[in-house]
């Protein structure tokens, strides 16, 4: 028998080398040669009996089915998978955790913080205008939530598309789903402030007297113009990652990337310095400044015994705790220095540092300060621009790092920071010009809704202010040929001013003619009265102001005759500066016009 069909059929021996055609040989224990054919295994016969090109023919058929097997499956012509590079989904997930960071300690602990004041027992103004602004605040509170979780679905997102797991769109998509939340947000609580002013009647109570919150005052508002702005960035390039990608195929790497492994490079001595460099300024700024100062308040509002002291205690803890922890980040910059520790290290114990500021300056929303009033602000942007260069060193030291000689037995290094490439289906230039007109094409959109939408936006948080702060009508009465006719009527719209009696300076024109000054309940070309409700000696929103003739017949009551009355308001101060020298401040309040009927 010289031909087997499996090789477990076989005599009792030993395997071979294969030879230089790739045929598998056999030796059996009585010495005997057999090698591998194309349907099984057949007996070596030294007087050459098998013809060489049978052997020949198993060769050949083998080396085909090693060949078959190594094809792809399926169309070997993938599509279009261009990713965004390295650093650009950096900034992505760092805006994300900036955005996840502020939300979390800042937006929410201060809307947290407003809603406790406007549901406690005694009502701040009113319960109808408190329950407005409550209503508010609960979609603000929610719509912060659901930041919260775009924010860390966006970080996620950063991180699968370092790993190329996502496609070319997802990060611009996460992103702009984080800005829709911000906005929306930042909406919910300028309309909640909005809403607090329209449910105060003037006509009950002292409106003007209430605090007046300003658009800047929404802490939501600022990450949103930060991630807009980022946007715009990241579409850019990812339409430009998307239209140039070259015709080539997408190199491989021998090696492994472990980042937290011991063969891991240690950080250089730069970002060390600016980690120690930073923890110096931050413990010196929050020893020598943050905590007397808040000690003097704690003193100032009588320690654990009030409200406000208790709370400018708990803020002190958290001063404390920052403290102590930028010592910690000392001495991890000092061992960085050395290279004792791992390049994670030192980020990773900036991160809790930050995090601490954060929780810091939430804390202190209750003096009614903005973020960046607050004196843990500005050490905590100190962190903030640290931890962002020791980031991109990290990241360079990590990318110049040579990998494969770490360890050769890993295998597949994809470089994070270099293109991907596919084939084209047809002509290469051709595909470039339609997708650079995309391009184009996408980004001039892109400004344009940027430019629209902030267009709406400016117009949506001072559409309030833009609104005239007077109006005029008819004084309602029958004109005749006499000289004490009533004329029109002055009513003020602003509920947010009071105009002092002696402030305000009224004159009339009428029918184009010269104007003249209105006096004040006395006799003169013309004369103005307050029709004061509150009686005050203001005027405020709900009252008005009636001009009469003056002892001249201005507008007569005759059918063949207009009366056009001109009203110009002007408010005249006098202010007194640190010298002692009084200035004469005028504000122009309009000019509104009417024809007498």
């Amino acid at each position: 028998m010289d031909f087997v069909s499996d090789w477990e059929d076989l005599p009792d021996g030993e395997w071979l080398e294969n030879d230089e055609h790739g045929v598998h040989w056999y030796l059996t224990n009585d010495g005997e040669h057999w090698f591998s054919t194309e349907d099984g295994y057949r007996l070596w016969v030294e007087d050459g009996d098998v013809p060489q090109d049978e052997v020949d023919e198993s060769i050949y058929h083998e080396q085909e089915e090693d060949d078959d097997s190594t094809e792809p499956e399926g169309d070997e012509h993938a599509g279009p998978v261009p990713r965004l590079s390295a650093g650009t989904t950096l900034l992505s997930m760092s805006l994300a955790l900036f955005v996840l960071a502020w939300t979390l300690f800042i937006t929410i602990a201060s809307t947290d913080y407003n809603l406790d004041r406007y549901t406690s027992g005694s009502p701040i103004i009113a319960p109808e205008i408190d329950r407005a602004m409550v209503d508010g605040l609960e979609l603000h509170q929610t719509l912060n939530m659901v930041t919260l979780v775009f924010a860390g679905v966006a970080v996620g997102i950063g991180c699968m598309s370092l790993l190329k797991k996502t496609p070319w769109w997802a990060v611009v998509a996460s992103q702009a789903a984080l800005l829709t939340a911000l906005t929306l947000a930042s909406r919910a609580a300028f309309s909640a402030e909005q809403a607090r002013w329209d449910a105060c009647d003037p006509s009950v109570y002292y409106c003007h007297q209430m605090k007046p919150e300003s658009v800047f005052t929404v802490h939501s508002l600022y990450p949103a113009i930060l991630t807009a702005f980022s946007l715009l960035y990241i579409f850019n390039q990812s339409m430009k990652a998307w239209a140039n990608v070259d015709q080539q195929e997408e190199s491989e790497f021998e090696g492994n990337i472990q980042l937290f492994s011991k063969s891991a490079p240690r950080l250089g001595g730069f970002p060390a310095l600016v980690g120690l460099f930073m923890s110096l300024a931050v413990a010196s700024f929050t020893h020598f400044f943050v905590i007397p100062a808040t000690d003097d308040n704690i003193s100032t509002f009588g320690g654990s015994l009030t409200a406000q002291g208790e709370l400018f205690q708990s803020v002190q803890s958290f001063n404390v705790l920052v403290l102590n922890v930028t010592v910690l980040v000392m001495v991890v910059s000092l061992l960085t220095l050395i290279k004792k520790i791992p390049w994670w290290a030192l980020p990773a114990s900036i991160l809790p540092l930050i995090a601490l500021q954060f929780m810091a300056i939430g804390e202190s929303q209750f003096n009614g300060l903005l973020a960046f009033e607050q004196d843990p602000f500005y050490s905590s942007a100190c962190s903030m621009l640290a931890i962002v260069i020791i980031s991109i060193s990290a990241f360079r030291t990590m990318a110049d790092h040579d990998w494969e000689e770490d360890d050769e037995d890993y295998g597949g290094y994809d470089d994070v920071g270099k293109k991907n490439y596919y084939e084209f289906y047809g002509d290469e230039e051709e595909d470039y010009e339609w997708r650079g007109k995309i391009k184009t094409v996408a980004m001039a959109c892109a400004l344009l809704f940027a430019g629209i939408g902030g267009f709406f936006a400016v117009q949506f948080t001072l559409g309030a202010t833009d609104e005239p702060a007077f109006q005029i009508r008819d004084a309602n009465g029958v004109l005749s040929n006499g000289s004490d006719d009533d004329l029109v009527v002055i009513d003020m719209l602003d509920k947010t001013n009071a105009y002092s009696e002696e402030t305000l300076r009224v004159s009339l024109k009428i029918n184009g003619e010269e104007s003249v000054e209105c006096t004040w309940k006395r006799q003169g070309y013309c004369t103005f009265v307050y029709l004061e409700i509150f009686e005050d000696r203001g005027l405020t929103a709900m009252e008005s102001i009636l001009i009469s003739e003056g002892g001249l017949n201005w507008c007569s009551g005759a059918a063949d005759e207009s009366c056009t009355a001109t009203v110009h308001l002007t408010q005249v101060r006098n202010e007194e500066d640190e010298d002692m020298q009084i200035t004469v401040q005028t504000t122009d309040l309009g000019t509104y016009t009417l024809k007498v009927a």
